[in-house]
């Protein structure tokens, strides 16, 4: 394999709405940066932004920004940087007007405001959807594209990042890879880098296949600190399909019913019933179904037609679903027998920063959905969060490179041992492919007593199953081409992923948003802080709890979102 060198002033590892953000950030404060933005997927590809709906958070003019952050700790059941999620609402109009002056469009009345969606049955948590539904991601991706032309950043496509290289003080000074397609080998040497990859998940669908834990793996070994590793989005999926946006739906008054036709929901949570999280509308499912009255169906018959214009598909990818659907028999809009079922998606688990994105590592950011901030997911956060924390970490790294940052050489022996561990698992033969791993990995997280209703049993009995396919099944693992050395390293940071989530879980013994456990089915406030993992000196996996800062949070910790369910009597 050849080897290519790169010289940057930054690195940004993934090219999705975080990584083009910061480059935009970088470019607009320093037009002289080298910026270079690397990403497995295609050139300009855009991440799951391309995916996305395009709906998007954010405080309008005049909205008391102190209003949403009492709603998200209260969301959060307490779990929320106060200080941070402040920042980043102050900060999220500005970038959707950016987007709008970049030909991004939102859904408005006749007088030109913004419609908003209210979000998890919240007062002042709201998303405004895009304008044309099924084509707002790739709006967005494709406006942000072109301002990465416009400002002159460099873009690598079909890239993995499979080493952080730091220098002798500790500073991260670059990192290592490939080209998936030919298999040469990359070394770049940064001034700064920022992390901006995406979620990690379980390659639950097309939607998220590309989004896996690599990142996890790459800044655990780096030094960063990750937390949040305990949550996961569960998501309501049908069974034969793939269909996006039930939020919107579920706020206009759609609900899931089992098979007598009840309004499941309704059982747990009187007060909120399905506008909810999927995490709890997944856990009502699964209790349904080990009760006997499943299958889980989607009723859209509760939907006044005035709100369908939020919800039908009139272009792109969902119209083209949607028209697919119907050729084959089946109107999701009208159909009220559709089943439903839970679906792993990805991890809310990330790496903990500052107010500003940096990791604690000197050189390295990070920023987007690999920046841990969420507690439980909502409509539109993630377009939102993106936008935000890569502008914060763009605007940063400006910041430290004005004052003055050379670059360091990239130290040779690590680089090399990087390199020889990197192609390795092509010089096997015979052995298992990733593929088939990945099959494992998905059918124990899919278990409902792993993500939804777990126990000590439960999550001791498939820790030990973890550690049975990374002792027999990992080693195994073979690479005959460079395609399948890019899903091996998917492949190994997804066990990775999986180990962090099950230690989180199993320390966490109370529940709490999307946390969940049947041993300790009540909040217990001793749990009121976040699970820290970080690298022992041996390699081992060191976790400490941290508490919630409350005394200098301006709003107190004295509500919480799953008063409002009761999942331990049925």
């Amino acid at each position: 394999m050849n080897t290519i060198k790169h010289k940057p002033d930054v690195l940004i590892i993934g090219g999705g709405s975080a990584g083009m953000w910061a480059a935009k950030r970088l470019k607009e404060r320093a037009p002289e940066l080298d910026v270079l933005i690397v990403d497995k997927g295609g050139s300009k590809w855009g991440g799951l932004m391309r995916l996305s709906g395009g709906d998007f958070e954010a405080v309008l003019p005049g909205e008391d920004v102190n209003d949403w952050v009492k709603d998200l700790t209260y969301y959060w059941d307490g779990l929320c940087e106060q200080d941070v999620v402040a920042d980043l609402f102050r900060r999220a109009y500005d970038r959707l007007e950016e987007y709008h002056r970049m030909g991004c469009g939102s859904l408005t009345d006749e007088e030109g405001k913004l419609r908003g969606v209210p979000q998890r049955g919240l007062p002042h948590v709201r998303l405004y959807p895009t304008k044309f539904k099924g084509t707002g991601g790739q709006v967005m991706a494709d406006a942000m594209a072109k301002e990465m032309d416009r400002l002159g950043v460099t873009y690598l496509g079909r890239v993995q990042i499979s080493g952080l290289v730091k220098d002798e003080k500790g500073r991260a000074v670059g990192a290592v890879g490939f080209d998936c397609c030919t298999g040469d080998f990359l070394e770049i040497s940064a001034r700064c880098v920022i992390m901006a990859a995406g979620p990690a998940s379980w390659k639950p669908g097309y939607n998220g296949n590309t989004s896996t834990g690599e990142w996890v793996r790459l800044c655990f070994d780096g030094g960063c600190k990750l937390r949040n590793f305990d949550t996961l989005t569960v998501m309501n999926a049908p069974r034969k399909f793939f269909w996006e946006g039930q939020g919107i739906y579920l706020a206009f008054g759609a609900k899931f019913v089992n098979a007598q036709g009840e309004d499941f929901m309704a059982r747990y949570s009187p007060s909120i019933g399905s506008n909810t999280d999927n995490n709890f509308i997944c856990r009502g499912m699964a209790l349904e179904m080990k009760a006997g009255r499943g299958p889980i169906c989607f009723d859209l018959s509760g939907v006044p037609e005035d709100r369908m214009e939020f919800v039908r598909p009139n272009a792109g990818n969902q119209l083209l679903n949607h028209t697919k659907l119907k050729d084959a028999g089946i109107n999701f809009l009208t159909d009220t027998d559709i089943e439903f079922i839970p679906q792993v998606q990805l991890t809310n688990g990330g790496v903990w920063t500052d107010i500003k994105g940096r990791t604690g590592v000197p050189g390295l950011y990070a920023a987007g959905r690999c920046r841990s901030i969420d507690y439980i997911y909502m409509g539109g956060f993630g377009l939102s969060s993106t936008a935000v924390t890569g502008w914060i970490a763009g605007d940063a790294v400006a910041d430290e490179l004005a004052a003055g940052v050379g670059w360091t050489g990239l130290p040779r022996g690590q680089v090399e041992r990087l390199r020889e561990a990197l192609y390795a698992p092509m010089k096997r033969s015979g052995g298992q492919m990733p593929h088939q791993v990945l099959r494992k990995l998905n059918g124990l997280m899919a278990r409902y007593d792993v993500c939804l209703l777990q126990s000590e049993e439960s999550l001791t009995a498939a820790r030990a199953e973890l550690g049975r396919i990374c002792a027999e099944d990992l080693p195994e693992m073979c690479a005959p081409d460079f395609h399948y050395l890019a899903k091996y390293n998917e492949v190994e940071g997804i066990a990775f992923l999986t180990r962090l989530f099950l230690e989180a879980s199993l320390a966490r013994r109370e529940s709490r948003g999307s946390h969940y456990r049947v041993d300790y089915p009540k909040r217990d406030e001793r749990y009121l802080g976040w699970f820290i993992h970080t690298k022992g000196g041996a390699g081992e996996v060191l976790t400490e709890f941290v508490p919630v800062p409350t005394g200098r949070y301006p709003n107190p910790v004295d509500r919480f979102y799953t008063d409002n369910f009761r999942f331990d009597a049925e």
